[in-house]
């Protein structure tokens, strides 16, 4: 061939070839645009939005349309809402709810202040024994925590026994099961939250405006009155509106303490009407959209509030240290009540459990009854295989619940944190949507959601699974976010300087130094599933008993003695837990 020739098969060639690279180019092109973050935002999305999107379809699919026999949607209606406010059925479970939240917030957030103060602003001895008792506090399964007040303070209780006889009356004095037993064991069981929240910002305060206040002649209590708490009502509002939120939603305390005394809140009136048989979802459904409107718009105001907490900001940028205020002769005083404090909220509620596990049917505390003592609970609890199939249950369900909350948070806080994608709005959007859902109405809609599509899950540990991931995911950004806010992306842009490529420097780089948030917030949430009640009631079955409502169904069938030695073996548990939890914040200055 010519040379001429061959010059010019060469130039049709790769004429050619540049119209077939031109018309596949969009191809490669589309694919180029899309980084390992944009994959990883459409993965972490994909799974969120899985999680978290169905259950609030489903409550409100519920609450309008009623249902068949065989638990089948049927026709579309409104009656359900209709006959919530014309009967007047919300009214009374409504006005509950809202007195019972008010009151456990304003007294929670009044026994955890002081002892945040104590702790933080004073020189009381001892003071290292709040912060033990709040992470203890931990450990202690909610439900095995009420069931001890409730033996404390009972009708049968010691408290009451003790009161007849100094009043000498026959009937009893207290009635735990009332409002106000609600109230003071619910704010007892969240004074250690509000603790934790409470001593952080007291520890940051400046302490100038208190020497201003001091040089002027003002004494410590004009000082603490007139100064340091009204800098301090932001956090105190803050802290009120989340333990009110936390309350309004709360489920082990209503239904044990407050059913019996014919007590109806929210969320108890949500498992009555989905255990009715047959089983009115319409109704249940009405009242779990009503609880979840009264979240959310709490929820808009504390995030509110959080938002424009920056008006109130009391730390400088000059180096301080908080002032210790000398309480004088008074100093015993606040330490004695740290241990009061401490003995009431761990030791008085734990040693009357132990006192009933170890008799053979329970009795008060008396000399007689120290003859009677007996390990046979203990026996029967470690023996009986529905016990050991419930502890193994929620070992695994917690292993597995916080193992995937961790590590679905630690990817969606990294592209929230570390990158500028267009859809990291809808991520943000999706991992505090479960912030909603009170935990029985998390329960009733994954129940209802997986009784109509056709995933075999129903019945099983997995949908358990479900329902903690997705409850916890908000749980699990709070560690991962704060934990990656502290991480220079220098340190990131170091390694990809030298080569690296997106999947070395996150295993490498960002997932070693991520390690302390990643295991306090596993931890955390290990612990909250553990302890869980609100939708384990709704979701297990017989093969799939958890340590929760297993302690639930002996309190409900009276087996004490059984009860108290299992909420024993799974409070040693959970306290080994626990104390793991505050060593790991501890060393790395992990926050609550």
């Amino acid at each position: 061939m010519a040379p001429r020739q061959r010059s010019e098969t060469v130039d049709v060639a790769l004429q050619s070839a540049g119209e077939g690279a031109a018309r596949g180019g969009w191809w490669l092109r589309a694919v180029s645009r899309f980084s390992a973050e944009s994959y990883v935002l459409i993965l972490v999305s994909v799974v969120t939005a899985y999680l978290v999107l169905p259950p609030l379809y489903s409550v409100i699919q519920t609450s309008l349309f009623t249902t068949k026999f065989t638990g089948e949607l049927d026709e579309f209606t409104l009656r359900y809402y209709q006959d919530l406010f014309r009967e007047l059925q919300v009214f009374g479970p409504l006005l509950n709810t809202i007195y019972f939240s008010v009151a456990s917030a304003l007294l929670a957030t009044c026994i955890g202040g002081v002892v945040a103060w104590i702790v933080t602003r004073t020189d009381a001895p001892l003071r290292g024994l709040g912060y033990f008792t709040a992470f203890a506090s931990f450990g202690t399964p909610f439900i095995l925590y009420t069931i001890g007040w409730l033996l404390l303070l009972g009708r049968a209780g010691p408290v009451n026994y003790w009161l007849r006889t100094l009043l000498n009356q026959s009937a009893p004095v207290l009635n735990v099961y009332s409002l106000w037993g609600m109230v003071f064991v619910e704010s007892l069981l969240w004074s250690p939250f509000v603790f934790l929240m409470l001593a952080a910002s007291f520890r940051s305060m400046d302490p100038s405006l208190e020497e201003a206040s001091a040089a002027c002649g003002a004494r410590v209590w004009q000082t603490l009155r007139r100064i340091s708490l009204r800098l301090m009502l932001p956090a105190f509002f803050s802290v009120v509106l989340l333990i009110f939120i936390r309350a309004f939603e709360s489920f082990e305390i209503p239904a044990l303490v407050g059913l019996p005394g014919d007590i109806r809140v929210l969320t108890t009136s949500i498992l009555l009407d989905a255990q009715r048989l047959p089983p009115t979802y319409g109704r249940a459904g009405a009242f779990a959209v009503l609880l979840m409107l009264v979240v959310a718009g709490t929820l808009y105001v504390y995030f509110r509030v959080t938002r424009e907490a920056s008006k109130f900001h009391t730390i400088t940028g000059k180096g301080y240290r908080p002032a210790v205020i000398h309480l004088g002769r008074w100093r015993y005083l606040a330490a004695a009540a740290l241990l009061l404090y401490s003995f009431v909220l761990l030791v008085l509620p734990f040693l009357i459990v132990l006192w009933a596990s170890l008799l053979p049917f329970y009795m008060q505390p008396s000399i007689e009854a120290f003859s009677m003592f007996t390990v046979k609970n203990f026996v029967t609890a470690i023996h009986f295989p529905k016990i050991t199939d419930s502890i193994k249950n929620s070992i695994l369900l917690g292993l597995g619940s916080a193992s995937a909350v961790m590590l679905l948070t630690t990817f969606a806080s990294w592209i929230l944190v570390r990158t500028k994608l267009r859809g990291r709005w809808l991520l943000d959007l999706l991992t505090t949507l479960p912030l909603l859902f009170p935990g029985i109405v998390m329960g009733l809609a994954i129940m209802r959601f997986y009784l109509i599509v056709p995933i075999p899950i129903y019945g099983t540990l997995w949908i358990l699974l479900v329902a903690f991931v997705t409850r916890y995911i908000p749980y699990g950004i709070r560690y991962t976010h704060a934990g990656l806010l502290q991480l220079h992306r220098e340190l990131e842009e170091a390694a990809y300087a030298s080569g690296a490529s997106w999947t070395n420097c996150m295993r490498r780089i960002t997932l070693p130094l991520l390690t302390p948030s990643f295991l306090g917030g596993w931890v955390f949430i290990f612990l909250l599933s553990a302890k869980e009640l609100s939708m384990s009631v709704l979701l297990v079955s017989p093969r799939t008993p958890v340590v929760s409502v297993a302690i639930y169904e002996l309190w409900e069938n009276g087996q004490v003695g059984e009860l108290a030695a299992f909420g024993v073996l799974w409070t040693f548990i959970l306290v080994s837990v626990a104390i793991t939890y505050y060593l790991i914040a501890r060393r790395y200055g992990i926050q609550q």
